[in-house]
């Protein structure tokens, strides 16, 4: 390594290891924080969602609006339901939903064998959040 090939600049890397660790962690903190903002308003977006379906039973748009947000919120058996009564009340919707409801139940089976092999829960919301 460079420090023990220049043992006078070893205290030099040590202080910018520690500035760019000092750094890092200040990223991560802002990044942190910004994704608890995100986190929050979408729990407030399910819940208006949620209330909407109470309110408008018969206009699909709520029941996929509900859907995505639970999706969001990596609720994703509860937002399969929520897609699928999006289709009961208009039919028509069904092949642009069916990739949607396919792709959620892919993940939901990919979470429950993760779940099963011991991953843990923060593992898995990293995996979906890199995922998309």
């Amino acid at each position: 390594s460079i420090a023990a090939q220049h043992p006078s600049l070893s205290k030099d890397i040590f202080k910018r290891v520690l500035s760019d660790c000092k750094v890092q962690d200040s990223k991560f903190q802002q990044t942190k924080y910004r994704h608890g903002l995100y986190e929050y308003s979408l729990l407030h977006a399910a819940q208006d969602s949620l209330r909407a379906t109470e309110l408008l039973p018969d206009y699909a748009k709520t029941w996929l609006r509900a859907g995505d947000s639970l999706a969001e919120l990596r609720k994703l058996k509860e937002s399969v339901q929520y897609y699928e009564r999006a289709v009961l009340v208009d039919p028509s919707l069904e092949d642009t939903v069916a990739p949607i409801i396919e792709r959620l139940q892919e993940s939901q089976e990919f979470l429950n064998e993760a779940r099963a092999n011991g991953w843990s829960e923060d593992t898995l919301r990293l995996a979906l959040d890199v995922a998309g």
